[in-house]
């Protein structure tokens, strides 16, 4: 019994004693085989892995020209520069949650030194995330839905401004969650902010970059998150 079987001529050759259903059988296998392979090399990209060059150029151009329409006074970069800056290869940057963070070590003036472009731009959410944008170790994990709904309080339809990222409950006073906004494009620092269940909801009640929630969120909820107040 002679038998040839390749993935370009699945079979190519059998000896004609053999029994018909045997050469069934060993087609069906041969197919199978075949598909499984294809189905496998054909499958979907893996998230965890670098978005391309013109995916990350296309978001950060819908990022500067959304900010110009909505914030025009934040613009502070050079566009001839910026243009000049993403004509060449761009950095092989970190995956956060905010999203992909380009980060230009010896930005030019009128460049960009960072940006981050959000993983709704770049078609892909990754399993996992090289660095995190906020340390907070206490609390617990909040839903996508809550997070969505503290977002649109914050900065309403202006989707292309912030991420809001790290959002947790605290584990101390459930009455209490914190959250931290990091902006895609480097035109204002980070901020953090606290909000609290009113009406069936969660609503903010402070925002800022530093001290906030002094004299309304309690110190032992503050310290779970590694903050303080000044001691009155």
């Amino acid at each position: 019994m002679h038998i040839l079987i390749t993935a370009g001529n699945l079979i190519s050759d059998y000896s004609y004693d053999m029994p018909a259903v045997t050469r069934s059988k060993i087609a069906l296998i041969a197919v199978t085989a075949l598909s499984l392979f294809l189905l496998t090399a054909c499958g979907p990209a893996n998230p965890d892995l670098r978005p391309e060059d013109s995916k990350l150029r296309d978001g950060i151009t819908l990022l500067m020209k959304d900010l110009i329409s909505n914030h025009p006074q934040m613009l502070n970069w050079k566009q001839a520069a910026v243009d000049a800056q993403l004509s060449k290869p761009l950095p092989l940057g970190i995956s956060t949650p905010a999203g992909w963070k380009l980060t230009w070590a010896n930005a030019a003036n009128g460049e960009l030194p960072y940006v981050y472009v959000p993983w709704s731009l770049t078609g892909n959410y990754p399993n996992h995330f090289t660095a995190d944008n906020a340390t907070y170790k206490g609390g617990t994990a909040v839903t996508s839905t809550i997070i969505q709904n503290l977002s649109r309080q914050q900065f309403g339809d202006d989707y292309y401004f912030a991420a809001m990222v790290d959002v947790r409950y605290s584990a101390i006073d459930k009455h209490w969650m914190i959250f931290t906004t990091v902006p895609y494009l480097p035109v204002t620092d980070n901020a953090y902010g606290w909000a609290t269940p009113s009406q069936g909801s969660w609503k903010i009640q402070d925002f800022g970059t530093a001290l906030v929630g002094c004299g309304k969120v309690p110190s032992a909820v503050q310290s779970e998150f590694g903050l303080s107040c000044p001691k009155k």
